[in-house]
């Protein structure tokens, strides 16, 4: 059992791959003179720590990571009895996942980046995860690699002092599964599994359901920064879509009422309309299909879906590329 315990509490080699570098310092304050937040230490700028939680931020906002600015990182330190009953219960759950895998360490804990308004994110600290936050694999909370931390920032918030908060946390991923997109999935196929990711290789959307969501993801770090607005954020969506090449609107509708149901592709085509008979701008298109999605990703892979389909009428310039030139103009 001694091995196991050592397993379970693991060190963090590399924050890139979403594994965890340094010693679980659950217990562990900083030298300097504490500094508290969401009733957190701040980590000093001098340690391996803090370094090494920065770079693999600074590492997921890739071409933006230039023009970002980190203003502090905060320790999940359990101060208080619920949350020392939290890092309890998730060191249990991943005995009991190592168990029903086969045991000698196959816990597959790993760490995911999360983002919210500060107000949300102060909640989950004090009192866990309480909502869903994404449905386009599966009904559950959504976390995501350093590789596609972009994908978190763009559902982050600015605070009052313009800071912008994101959390990491550690994951007991276990046995994954496949969720496809447009799934609704909202509990594992068998017992088998522990979650889910839309891609086995290269996962990009890692998927708790809510019966594990405070169980199996446990919050480590918050990270407090400065970002590109999520209006340049926006265009490299946009930009993203425009390169996929035309979509023709017979094919984007029919393909949103595969992946959204047909309310919603009715909708959507409705806006189309709209937009070609001028009643709204490319970029309100935009933001309102992305807001009825309500998942960039899904909405690339609807748009991808779509892209030189045979159906209808001529094709046109999507509105991502419209929208994409009126933002540069502002």
């Amino acid at each position: 059992m001694e091995e196991q315990d050592d397993q379970v509490s693991m060190t963090v080699e590399d924050f890139g791959r979403g594994e965890a570098i340094l010693e679980d310092s659950s217990g562990s304050e900083t030298d300097d003179e504490p500094e508290h937040f969401f009733g957190l230490l701040k980590i000093g700028e001098e340690t391996r720590e803090y370094d090494g939680v920065k770079k693999a931020f600074l590492a997921g906002m890739k071409g933006h990571a230039k023009d970002t600015q980190v203003f502090a990182i905060y320790k999940n330190s359990a101060p208080t009895s619920p949350m020392k009953a939290r890092f309890a219960a998730f060191k249990a759950f991943a005995k009991l996942v190592s168990q029903k895998n086969g045991g000698q360490g196959n816990v597959n804990v790993n760490y995911g980046w999360y983002s919210g308004s500060k107000d949300e994110i102060s909640q989950i600290i004090s009192h866990g995860f309480a909502r869903c936050n994404g449905q386009s694999h599966g009904v559950g909370v959504y976390l995501s690699p350093t590789s596609f931390l972009l994908d978190r920032l763009e559902s982050s918030r600015a605070d009052e002092n313009d800071l912008r908060h994101i959390l990491l946390c550690k994951m007991i991923m276990g046995k994954t599964e496949v969720i496809p997109a447009g799934s609704k999935q909202r509990y594992p196929s068998s017992g088998e599994f522990d979650s889910g990711v839309d891609n086995l290789e290269a996962p990009r959307r890692l998927v708790f359901w809510t019966a594990f969501m405070n169980s199996h993801i446990l919050p480590d770090y918050i990270l407090s920064f400065k970002a590109p607005s999520t209006t340049t954020l926006l265009i490299n969506r946009m930009n993203e879509i425009r390169n996929l090449g035309f979509v023709r609107v017979s094919a984007l509708h029919l393909t949103m009422v595969k992946f959204l149901g047909p309310a919603k592709g009715a909708l959507i085509s409705r806006l189309y309309d709209d937009y070609v008979k001028r009643k709204v701008t490319g970029v309100q298109l935009f933001q309102i299909v992305r807001r009825i999605t309500g998942d960039d990703q899904l909405l690339i892979e609807i748009f991808k879906s779509s892209t030189n389909k045979r159906v209808g009428r001529a094709p046109r310039k999507t509105c991502a590329v419209q929208a994409a030139a009126e933002l540069r103009r502002r």
